[in-house]
């Protein structure tokens, strides 16, 4: 009877926790090992509450991180205006845009490997050398105007790739926030992301507004204009906020990723009472407990409980722990379905989103005949808008899981992306006018909205996408080179490279029928990922 108000108030709603917890209960008799309350009590108490399970030293160090990671996305999109007309004033087609956008990516997957291994052991230094090489690599983007060069643009542009402080913001959140305040994190990433999408092009236009020259000792005469300006504002902006890194940057302490293993430790200890009654302080449970996505995936309990912890015998498990952790073997022994799922999610959705907000300048500047200022304001206006969308992400994340609210905003993107489809050149093709005469062609109005709902939907997924894989990631693959921040940067930035290289492939097809050939892959890549979520919607359930 002491025990049934407990048991009434969970009321269901978690029964993997349920459980483990009554399986606890029926060895130690205790009406205290029904901790379920208590791990969900954050959740109730709304996200005030909840702030306070943050480790007051991780604040500073989480602000800095989100600053870091807003001026790399205001990095990435204040060049998408005029990237087109700035390959123009560098002698060059406007298909090779989707180039010297793509070449930062490229280059950032080669050294988030390099950043992963230094945030084995310490965020700070890591992020001040990748603010070194941003201003480094924004300067040398600018000066390219100069010299006419468009060899000096793209080193530029490979820098700035090599100082891509993703992976260690990534990883930052993943290890130093808590797991009631994981979500809440990653919808902060998202709008940090959001922010600088939205002010890129807002400074876009701004600097659109200058056209000026002025004397650099040593490098001679430059140019500030709407194309130079932004490699010179973000280099300015870097440098200060590395300057400030240095002076307040601390290292956080690495409570998340505790957590993480306390949370594994009590899946093991209470798995084994479910399966196997009173066994389960046996010597063997542990080696019972991990299940990779190359095991057979049709036996153990961790396949029942959501196949989310790594199994294998105490043979495999020997092999694996003679593998280094800094070791790629070592992350594909780890790798768990689940986690795959994810990467393939964020994956196909950086694709569809990199291949749309990419090709901006080129589709409106041949198809619309826009101007920088017209492409600024309108990104513009897609970042201002995912701002609110995302913080209603994050307060519906209070009240539902995130593979459902992840399959409902990718809905939404699908929704936006048809509206960009132009059906009209299917059946006509008309060079001059792009069909605008007729009813189911894409003229301003249409392209506006279809950006609008589709680039709002797609980054406020983000947040759901990325918690998700941080719950269920093992806490094998939270440490060690390859982690999970890791191969969620890999495969983000790597979607993103895949996009800008599709922009590039497509525009050397038909600058002409661009549109369609970006926005037809992108909706189907989006429609598969609903597929994927759906099909494998027990698996992620977390």
């Amino acid at each position: 009877l002491m025990l049934e108000p407990k048991m009434l108030r969970m009321r269901g709603r978690h029964l993997k926790k349920e459980m483990r917890a009554v399986s606890k209960w029926t060895v130690s008799k205790s009406a205290s090992s029904l901790t379920i309350e208590k791990r969900d009590k954050g959740k109730s108490g709304g996200f005030g509450s909840r702030m306070k399970d943050l480790e007051p030293e991780n604040v500073l160090p989480l602000i800095l991180n989100l600053v870091s990671c807003f001026l790399f996305m205001m990095n990435n999109y204040i060049i998408e205006p005029s990237s087109a007309y700035y390959a123009n004033a560098l002698g060059s087609s406007d298909a090779l845009s989707g180039i010297m956008i793509g070449a930062a990516p490229w280059f950032a997957l080669v050294s988030a490997v390099g950043y992963s291994f230094w945030t084995n052991t310490s965020f700070k230094q890591p992020i001040i050398f990748s603010g070194v090489l941003m201003v480094i690599g924004n300067f040398l983007y600018a000066n390219a105007y100069t010299y006419g060069s468009m060899k000096m643009c793209l080193i530029g542009r490979a820098i700035t790739g090599l100082g891509a402080p993703r992976i260690i913001n990534r990883r930052y959140v993943a290890d130093a926030t808590p797991f009631s305040l994981r979500t809440a994190a990653s919808a902060a990433f998202a709008m940090a992301t959001a922010l600088g999408s939205a002010l890129g092009p807002g400074m876009a236009i701004l600097l659109d507004q200058f056209d000026f020259e002025f004397y650099v000792p040593v490098i001679g005469k430059q140019t500030f204009n709407g194309m130079t300006g932004p490699g010179y504002f973000m280099a300015v902006c870097w440098f200060i906020n590395t300057v400030l890194i240095v002076m307040t940057f601390e290292e956080p302490n690495r409570s998340g990723l505790d957590e993480l293993r306390e949370r594994e430790n009590d899946a093991l200890s209470t798995s084994g009472n479910i399966f196997h009654g009173d066994d389960v302080g046996s010597d063997n449970s542990d080696d019972e407990w991990e299940q990779s996505m190359f095991d057979n995936p049709d036996s153990g309990p961790a396949n029942q409980l959501g196949n989310t912890l790594p199994l294998t015998g105490t043979k495999q498990k020997a092999k694996i722990d003679d593998v280094p952790k800094n070791s790629p073997s070592y992350c594909i022994r780890h790798m768990t379905k689940p986690v795959a799922l994810c990467m393939s999610l964020i994956f196909m959705k950086r694709i569809a989103l990199e291949s749309i907000v990419g090709a901006t300048s080129v589709i409106t500047k041949n198809r619309f005949g826009w101007s920088i200022a017209n492409v600024g304001t309108l990104h513009l206006v897609n970042g201002t808008v995912v701002i609110p969308v995302s913080a209603f992400a994050g307060w519906l994340s209070q009240y539902h899981e995130d593979r459902y609210l992840s399959i409902w905003f990718l809905s939404v993107t699908l929704v936006g992306l048809l509206l960009m489809v132009d059906f009209t050149d299917f059946f006509h093709n008309d060079n001059d006018t792009y069909n605008d005469d007729m009813f189911l062609s894409v003229g301003n109005t249409k392209y506006i909205m279809g950006s609008i709902i589709a680039f709002s939907g797609i980054e406020a997924c983000e947040s759901f996408v990325a918690s998700l894989m941080s719950k269920v990631v093992p806490s094998s693959l939270a440490v060690g080179t390859f982690n999970s921040g890791l191969l969620a940067t890999l495969v983000g930035t790597g979607g993103r490279a895949v996009g800008d290289a599709l922009i590039t492939a497509m525009g050397l097809i038909s600058i002409r029928n661009l549109l369609n050939l970006l926005v037809i892959p992108g909706a189907t890549l989006v429609v598969f990922s609903i597929f994927l979520i759906r099909h494998n919607y027990n698996l992620i359930g977390v």
